[in-house]
């Protein structure tokens, strides 16, 4: 009976010893097929080290697997022990740097977010009774009609089509996103069909700053796209413009900030393009150039009706691929890739590097990363070199207001951000930190550049540490561009906006760098700045002392106060026709005073349609018009009635004596002078 149970306990060890071998042998070579998986997938990055590793891992295994099997034969304890551990121990250094691997190509692979998430809202004011798509019966419904918009436009007919808002309610056809809000506060039409980003679209429009809080939507609805089958309803193919699997050629690339107020970036994050920076790359001879475009630089919008101009910043309301297309346009220069960033990933990006070094130029406050205007919440910076921690470094690169040049000096600013980043990225010493860095970066950008082609930017940035001295590490040239001031009327708001026009001889000298830069022109840059990683950033500036041949655009003034003649010599000596309406006003204004006129103040002369409408003030009195008064009869100087006994005394008739007057007050006359009388009237007949 023992021996059974010694035998049993036998088989039961050895079933165990087996199973374990088996066990260790198969982890042993899971761990490193996902090492050799993992070093393949990173392909770009020395190559030969690469493929040598692999090898050697595949020759480490099978010999730790082949001696692991042959120590247990033996049963050799001391020694199968020592194997085992060894074999535990390369699982373990396996795993963790297959991870490691796995999880920077994942980051780096999600920063091209190949599928897009649309969103589009249905819209209406705070204070309707409508709340939700029901109510809408008998109602009018506003949306833009443009098949190229996905959250504005297709998902939109969706809607209507799915919820039969087409049978009982009236739609409303609109050519532009600005028109139909202004509808909507207008009254004019109860709801609209838009994209669910549209706060942050308006939110920089003084009119609409608190568009969030004046409206609600009742109804929304989301769809998946990847890049390629969004392209076919944009028409333009954003998934990649240079397919290349290797960056060695010289390239443009566009940075898009998107001011949002979520830290993670939307996979259709659309809103205004509030940093733009256009930068060109050399990978052959290490020189670069940037660019700031000021976000209200005015220029043809590419997907707006009859590209009409706006504020560049307003492109990014149809997303990246308008964006792209406008400022290909408006510089001639073709973009090869875009970054979109997220400012508030800035935060988390800052915070994970445990702050940067930055010298602030002025002291300032600005709003925090919700927004809050609130004292208490206020972000406020001392001028001055210091450490900034994220909403600090946030408010940096969004401050504006006390800026003597604007978003000219923002850019400027944002830049310094960008500087302290990278500065603070030499310092990162653990993988595990390096890991949240990527982590972050993935979830706060959007680009077109393929995992391979990031991957390719390794041999890049070994060959700028090989070939750069121990104190340059690259070529850079900063460019400005130059403009006036202008306020304008946009015709979509249908209000007077800040401008900003760029000088052509400006964008001319920009051009010619870029050109130069990406090899297009003969090279005759000079390079004046190196960038030091140890020092300031200090870059020459080209095109910020060059003038000449700027647009300008003849605005409509207000003639409202002025002459008739006055405003019709000024319309007629620009070319525009000119019709007058008097109108009638008792008190006010002044006679001939111009009180309306039928197009806005600062509009454009050039998109005036037909003549220009006065309404001129005509004074009438309403006070009645003297009148002389009717002539009374003047009073008696003699008495008429002396024949009757009476005499004028004073020019009243009285008696010539008190003993004439009768009772009933009459006079009475003497019988001799009744006589006489009688006598006198017998001798005349």
């Amino acid at each position: 009976m023992d021996e059974n149970i010694v035998l049993e306990k036998s088989n039961n060890s050895s079933k165990i010893i087996k199973i374990s071998k088996i066990l260790l042998h198969l982890l042993t070579f899971l761990s490193g097929l996902f090492l050799i998986f993992c070093l393949y997938r990173i392909s770009g990055v020395e190559n030969r080290i690469r493929y040598v590793a692999m090898v050697i891992i595949v020759i480490i295994n099978c010999i730790l697997i082949f001696v692991v099997r042959r120590l247990f034969k033996k049963q050799k304890k001391a020694r199968t022990i020592v194997a085992v551990i060894i074999s535990i121990v390369m699982i373990i250094l396996q795993s963790l740097l297959g991870y490691f691997i796995f999880r920077t190509y994942s980051s780096l692979d999600n920063i091209n977010k190949n599928k897009i998430t649309y969103t589009t809202a249905v819209v209406v004011k705070k204070d309707s009774n409508v709340s939700k798509v029901d109510d809408l019966k008998d109602k009018n419904i506003g949306i833009v009609i443009d098949e190229t918009s996905i959250d504005g436009y297709v998902i939109g007919m969706e809607i209507i089509k799915e919820q039969k808002l087409d049978n009982n309610s009236k739609i409303k056809e609109y050519s532009n996103v600005t028109s139909l809000v202004k509808d909507l506060y207008n009254k004019k039409i109860d709801a609209m069909i838009i994209s669910k980003n549209y706060p942050s679209m308006f939110k920089s429009i003084d009119k609409y700053k608190n568009i969030e809080n004046d409206t609600k939507i009742i109804y929304e609805k989301s769809k998946t796209l990847t890049k390629e089958e969004a392209s076919k309803y944009s028409g333009d193919d954003i998934l990649n413009f240079n397919t290349s699997d290797k960056i060695d050629k010289p390239f443009t690339l566009l940075v898009m900030g998107i001011d949002s107020t979520q830290k993670k970036l939307s996979k259709n994050a659309t809103g205004n393009g509030d940093s733009l920076m256009l930068i060109t790359f050399n990978p052959k001879t290490l020189n670069a150039t940037i660019l700031s475009i000021p976000r209200d630089t005015y220029v043809p919008i590419a997907c707006f009706a009859g590209q009409r101009e706006n504020k560049i910043t307003h492109a990014a309301w149809n997303g990246e691929s308008c964006m792209i297309r406008t400022i290909e346009n408006f510089t001639g220069i073709n973009i090869d890739y875009y970054v979109k960033v997220n400012f508030q990933g800035v935060i988390s990006l800052v915070d994970a590097l445990g702050g940067i070094e930055v010298d602030v130029p002025i002291e300032f406050c600005e709003s925090n990363s919700k927004r809050s205007t609130r004292t208490e919440n206020l972000v406020c910076l001392k001028k001055g070199k210091q450490k900034l921690n994220g909403e600090q470094a946030l408010a940096l690169a969004r401050h504006r207001k006390t800026l003597l040049t604007g978003d000219l000096q923002r850019g400027v600013n944002q830049q310094l951000v960008v500087q302290g980043i990278l500065n603070k990225l030499k310092s990162i010493r653990s993988a595990n930190q390096l890991l949240n860095i990527l982590d972050t970066i993935s979830m706060s950008m959007d680009t077109n550049f393929t995992t391979k082609q990031i991957l390719s930017f390794y041999d890049i940035a070994k060959k700028l540490i090989k070939t750069s001295n121990s104190n340059n590490l690259i070529n850079m040239t900063q460019l400005y561009l130059s403009g006036s001031s202008a306020m304008i009327y946009d015709e979509g708001i249908g209000m007077t906006l800040y401008n900003y026009i760029p000088d052509k001889a400006s964008l001319e000298a920009i051009v010619n760098t870029m050109k130069q830069n990406l090899g297009l022109d003969e090279v005759s840059m000079v390079k004046k700045m190196e960038f030091n990683i140890e020092k300031p950033f200090e870059m020459k500036t080209i095109g910020a002392d060059v003038y000449g041949g700027g647009t300008s655009y003849t605005l409509l003034p207000n003639f409202v106060g002025s002459s008739e003649s006055y405003a019709k010599n000024w319309l007629s000596s620009h070319g525009i026709g000119v019709t007058v309406t008097y109108k009638e006003v008792t008190s006010g204004y002044s006679d001939g005073q111009v009180i309306d006129q039928s197009y806005p103040e600062n509009k454009r002369l050039d998109l005036i349609s037909g003549s220009v409408n006065l309404t001129v003030a005509k004074i009438i009195n309403n006070e009645p018009e003297p009148t002389e008064p009717e002539p009374s009869e003047p009073e008696p100087t003699v008495c008429e009635k002396t024949d009757l006994g009476y005499t004028d005394s004073n020019g009243e008739c009285v008696c010539e004596s008190p003993k004439q007057v009768q009772e009933d007050g009459s006079c009475s006359i003497s019988q001799e002078e009744s006589e006489s009388d009688s006598e006198q009237n017998n001798n005349n007949e």
